[in-house]
C-alpha cells in the first residue's frame, strides 16, 4: 500500500466528518461518500428509449453520411436537470469518476442491446485543450464501458488535428464546417483499427458533427464497423 492510498484511508473518515459528501447535482447529503450523484438525481434523468423521437433524429443524423452503423446512449440532456451538473462536473471539476459511472450505464446498455465491439476509441480533444483540462472526459467514460464488457481502450488511435471553436453557439452548417479536417490518424494505428469494430465514446452528442468527422477518419482507415456511444443525447 502506497502513503498516498494511506493517507486517503486515514483521512478520509475524518474529511468525511466535517464535510459530509453531497450530491453534485442537487447537493444532497450522500450516505456513501464514494458517489457523487444520488440516487434521486439518477432517476430524474429521462432516459434513451428506441421509440424517443430524439434519438431517431440523432441517429438519422449520424448514419446519414454511411461512417457510423448505429448508436447507443443512455439519457436525454435538459439545459436545466442534473445531467447538465453531471456533465460539467465531469469535464471542468475533474470528478473522473462520474465519467466511469456513466461508461459503466452505457456498458450495460451495449450487453442488453447484443451490440459486439472490438475496441473503444474516445473521441480525442485537441492537445490544448487536454493540457488546460488534465484529462480527455471521454477516456474515463470508455474505462468504465470496459470495466464492463473487457475490451480495450484505444486513446492514441485519432488525433485532433485543429484546436476547433466550441460548437455550442453554433448552428448545424456551422457545426459541420468547424468540423472539417479536425480528425487525423496517428501513424500506424491503421493497422489497430482494419477489420474492426470500434466503439467511438463520447459524452454529449448534439448535432453529430464531432462524431461524424471523427467517425470518418476511422472508417478510411479500415474499421469494419463504428457504433456511437455517448452518455446523453441533445436537441
Amino acid at each position: 500500500m502506497n502513503i498516498r492510498t494511506l493517507t486517503h484511508r486515514l483521512y478520509s473518515p475524518f474529511l468525511d466528518f466535517l464535510y459530509p459528501p453531497v450530491c453534485i447535482a442537487c447537493n444532497a447529503p450522500l450516505s456513501d461518500g464514494s458517489q457523487k450523484v444520488c440516487s434521486a438525481c439518477w432517476n430524474a434523468i429521462p432516459q434513451v428509449t428506441k421509440d424517443l423521437t430524439l434519438y431517431q433524429q440523432t441517429r438519422a443524423k449520424l448514419l446519414v453520411e454511411g461512417n457510423i452503423n448505429d448508436i447507443i446512449s443512455c439519457f436525454v440532456f435538459e439545459k436545466t436537470g442534473p445531467f447538465q451538473h453531471i456533465v460539467h462536473a465531469l469535464k471542468y471539476k475533474e470528478y473522473k469518476s462520474v465519467g466511469v459511472d456513466l461508461g459503466l450505464r452505457i456498458g450495460e446498455a451495449l450487453i442488453k442491446g447484443n451490440l459486439e465491439v472490438d475496441i473503444l476509441i474516445p473521441v480525442p480533444l485537441h492537445r490544448i485543450k487536454h493540457r488546460e483540462r488534465g484529462y480527455n472526459q471521454s477516456e474515463f467514460i470508455a474505462r468504465g464501458i470496459a470495466s464492463v464488457i473487457h475490451k480495450p481502450v484505444v486513446p492514441n488511435a485519432v488525433r485532433r488535428a485543429r484546436n476547433t471553436q466550441t460548437q455550442t453557439k453554433l448552428t448545424i452548417e456551422e457545426r459541420r464546417m468547424n468540423m472539417e479536417h479536425a480528425f487525423e490518424l496517428i501513424p500506424r494505428s491503421s493497422k489497430i483499427l482494419s477489420g474492426k469494430k470500434c466503439l467511438l465514446v463520447d459524452d454529449v452528442i448534439t448535432t453529430g458533427a464531432t462524431t461524424n468527422a471523427c467517425a470518418h477518419v476511422i472508417r478510411f482507415a479500415g474499421a469494419a464497423k463504428i457504433i456511437a456511444a455517448s452518455a446523453a443525447i441533445a436537441e
